[in-house]
């Protein structure tokens, strides 16, 4: 593994990235046991831990191995956070529960991606990865009817913009997903996706070859809708990739499926040949290799891991803004296609541009000049908001 991708002291980081495991086989364990007989700054390791989403693993590695020379301290902090978190999952698996069920009554197909869905039916247990929200995937052609049973349930835009019937053509045509806030008292974010990859070049084509492959399926005691095994793992590379590979936890479940092995590798990358997203998937295995010790076939297993892979770091990248999506331009393998959605990036009119000004119909090309002129004042202030946390440092 690469140190200087890491941020961390040798032991420490070899410590963090063999315990966020789901499980020690022989050979890891006895390399913990090692690693653990070392001087190791705990301090460091649980801050990393609960950074990127890994602590509940290393918790009950942890405790399956003892706690051998852990710190008291440490082994509170740590099962007191695995205690939240346990009590988070099982409140968002229960809500994912009742959505899942309300959707199948209107004949809505879901596929719920990541999450508690992925705890359960990766690592046997919803209390086994950090969670934080919900991310569900609906066919395009039932978006408006999705939305409209999830105002009826007391969903509401995490925007504080409650979208109208007539603007979701609008909103399929410029985003990939719409936040919605869950009504209290556990208030958490419900991601309502209908595409994987925001304004890609085959978004259509590639969401469609997803649904011809979903398989119907128990999903925490539900019937529901899932991912089959080779888009479950394209869809979480792609996910690592779009993020700059910002958090371990992604790098983590992308390993233990590759571990598990129930798909075709042949399958994953004809997929990622036709739609674009053999860069995505190389880099993302790349970094799951360097880290990890992930198992690939031969014909990925030479792929080197981004330049930049800095996932250990003092703080992870914060997710979302202007230089996490312009830094998708590298996912893809041709100018003309970093080009192509460049321009769509930049001119293609959002419903933030919508609910910001409205125009009558015959109007609405001036929408492709305000969104530049709009992310362009967006991202001044952003300069000047840096600049001025500078100047106090």
């Amino acid at each position: 593994m690469d140190e200087r991708a890491l941020g961390m002291s040798g032991h420490a980081e070899e410590a963090l990235l063999l315990l966020a495991r789901r499980e020690l086989v022989p050979h890891i364990e006895a390399r913990v046991l090692s690693v653990l007989e070392q001087p190791l700054d705990w301090r460091v390791i649980t801050q990393r831990a609960h950074q990127h989403g890994v602590f509940p693993t290393v918790t009950r590695n942890l405790r399956r191995l003892g706690w051998s020379h852990v710190p008291g301290e440490v082994r509170q902090e740590l099962e007191t956070a695995e205690r939240l978190n346990a009590v988070r999952n099982r409140l968002l698996a229960r809500d994912l529960r009742g959505v899942l069920e309300r959707f199948a009554r209107a004949g809505i197909p879901m596929i719920p991606l990541k999450g508690v869905a992925l705890a359960d039916s990766l690592y046997g247990d919803v209390t086994l990865r950090a969670c934080s929200d919900v991310d569900v995937l609906v066919p395009g052609r039932a978006v408006g009817h999705a939305v409209e049973l999830l105002h009826a349930d007391g969903y509401r835009g995490a925007d504080r913009y409650q979208i109208r019937r007539a603007e979701i053509d609008l909103l399929l045509r410029s985003n990939k997903e719409y936040c919605f806030l869950s009504p209290p008292p556990v208030q958490y974010l419900l991601e309502l996706h209908w595409d994987i990859a925001w304004r890609w070049q085959a978004d259509s084509r590639m969401v469609d070859d997803l649904w011809a492959d979903a398989r119907q399926m128990t999903v925490l005691g539900v019937d529901a809708w899932a991912l089959s095994p080779e888009w479950e793992l394209l869809y979480l590379a792609l996910h690592a990739a779009r993020h700059r590979w910002s958090a371990l936890k992604w790098l983590v479940d992308i390993h233990e499926i590759c571990v598990r092995g129930r798909f075709d590798w042949a399958g994953v990358e004809d997929r990622a040949r036709r739609f674009g997203l053999e860069r995505a998937l190389h880099l993302t295995l790349g970094a799951c290799r360097t880290l990890l010790g992930t198992p690939l076939p031969p014909t990925l297993a030479g792929h080197a891991p981004p330049r930049r892979l800095s996932v250990l770091r003092a703080a992870p990248v914060p997710i979302g803004g202007w230089l996490e999506t312009l830094s998708a331009l590298w996912l893809f393998s041709r100018p003309t296609d970093r080009l192509r959605y460049l321009g769509r990036l930049l001119f293609r009119p959002t419903l933030a541009e919508w609910s910001l000004v409205r125009l009558p119909s015959r109007l609405r090309f001036l929408y492709y000049g305000l969104r530049p002129l709009r992310l362009g004042l967006a991202s001044g202030r952003a300069m000047v908001r840096a600049g001025l946390c500078r100047l106090h440092l």
